[in-house]
């Protein structure tokens, strides 16, 4: 059996645990990763596109990997985002949230 992205051969229990959704459909563990990784990467960006695309505090425009999502209102939070949520999901939390670097967000929480 090899994996249905790259072509490797499937070993149970080592590179491969089968798929959870569908028997038929053959994946190794790197290529799941690297499937959840572009998926997570790919939601960043949408979101960070979504709520304005630079730092609310300080105007500056990052690297995606330097945003963070700050809740105005902690008790409002229902979850944090992750990679498997729908998009409508996503939105309805971002709706609660303000876009900064990661240098403003923890200057906020500084002075919390």
């Amino acid at each position: 059996m090899e994996c249905n992205v790259c072509g490797t051969e499937l070993i149970p229990n080592e590179n491969w645990t089968g798929s959870r959704i569908r028997k038929q459909y053959y994946i190794c563990t790197p290529c799941v990763l690297d499937r959840d990784r572009e998926r997570q990467r790919s939601l960043k960006l949408r979101m960070i596109e979504y709520k304005g695309g630079k730092c609310e505090d300080c105007g500056g425009m990052f690297h995606p990997a330097s945003y963070d999502f700050h809740h105005v209102n902690p008790d409002e939070k229902e979850f944090s985002f992750n990679r498997n949520m729908s998009w409508e999901k996503a939105v309805k939390e971002l709706d609660k949230c303000v876009l900064l670097c990661s240098n403003c967000h923890r200057v906020r929480h500084y002075k919390d």
